[in-house]
């Protein structure tokens, strides 16, 4: 069930490849709009994931980071992936730069735990995500899913 639940998820996430942004909180921005919600709920949101990012960086290690939040703006989980063109400095615990963003996006009361399993999978396989050059060189989203796919393991 776990497998085919982060397939579906990765399947309707939004992807953004090659990202012109220069710093965490601009990569954030873009990712939040890019999830097509309405004006007033996108600043909300943006302003939700630059408040949790600001208790402590989700840069977890490896050119990884996972900014997140819970928020009443959104009905269901919703994931955007974003990989910038140069490697943006998260305040990552291990003070590498980020070369893949996960913004995650979740109801407060979602009685599916989907947000906290696609959490603690990109933390189980971050070593994996970061190793893989191919991920950082592919230029069509249906291929950097495939991928994600298989270091997912689904």
């Amino acid at each position: 069930m776990k497998k085919s639940l982060i397939k579906k998820i990765l399947e309707n996430a939004k992807i953004m490849l090659d990202i012109d942004a220069q710093e965490k909180f601009q990569i954030i921005n873009e990712l939040v709009q890019s999830l097509k919600i309405s004006k007033d709920n996108e600043e909300m949101l943006i302003n939700a994931v630059i408040q949790r990012e600001k208790i402590g960086s989700t840069g977890i290690g490896n050119g990884i980071a996972i900014p997140h939040t819970r928020s009443m703006v959104v009905k269901e989980l919703m994931v955007a992936i974003g990989r910038p063109v140069k490697p943006i400095d998260f305040g990552a615990q291990d003070k590498k730069p980020v070369r893949l963003v996960f913004l995650l996006v979740a109801p407060p009361y979602a009685s599916k735990r989907e947000y906290l399993i696609l959490l603690g999978k990109i933390a189980e396989t971050f070593n994996e995500i970061s190793a893989d050059e191919k991920l950082f060189s592919i230029d069509k989203e249906e291929d950097f899913k495939a991928e994600l796919n298989k270091l997912f393991g689904v």
